[in-house]
């Protein structure tokens, strides 16, 4: 299996350019047209990504996280959530590598293998980084109005929420 995943690459690489050259494209050309273009991407995307990281930064270090905690508690029981994954819920949509940090934390605090660890760590994995996500789409293509994204991509991170606690309920008690 070691030698079939040290060779999967260069393959699917060798394969790529085999079947460039067989359809008469230049292949190396395409590449490097294909580079400049991810880093003019990357260059029009970079301030709306310094401005998601600023502000999870101000977010974290202001006690917004203990903010949410206390303003979201009687809602989260009402879905029988854990008041300890209230500050992974909330940093999930905008940062993953902060969502992984607190969950690190969360881990730490109420142990591995626990009800709630579970939980955390199922959340971690049935969501996604809405607003890193939105800001790096969004930026590239220059849309001012999101419309319906945004509403829509937080319902569906509550559903994910929710799913993710009623199942490890369902699997592990």
């Amino acid at each position: 299996m070691e030698l079939f995943s040290n060779l999967i690459i260069p393959a699917i690489i060798l394969f790529i350019v085999g079947y460039g050259k067989i359809r008469g494209v230049d292949v190396f050309d395409s590449f490097v047209r294909g580079s400049i273009d991810g880093l003019k991407a990357a260059w029009d995307i970079l301030p709306y990504i310094i401005g998601i990281f600023l502000a999870i930064g101000i977010f974290k270090s202001g006690k917004g996280i203990e903010i949410l905690e206390w303003l979201f508690s009687p809602i989260a029981r009402m879905f029988s959530i854990p008041k300890e994954l209230i500050g992974l819920i909330t940093i999930k949509p905008i940062s993953g590598s902060g969502a992984l940090g607190v969950y690190s934390e969360l881990a730490k605090r109420v142990g591995v293998d626990s009800m709630v660890e579970r939980m955390g760590a199922t959340m971690v994995g049935a969501s996604e980084t809405i607003f890193y996500t939105m800001a790096v789409y969004y930026g590239r293509l220059k849309i001012k109005n999101t419309r319906h994204t945004l509403p829509c991509a937080l319902l569906c991170h509550i559903a994910g929420v929710i799913t993710s606690v009623f199942i490890c309920y369902l699997v592990f008690s």
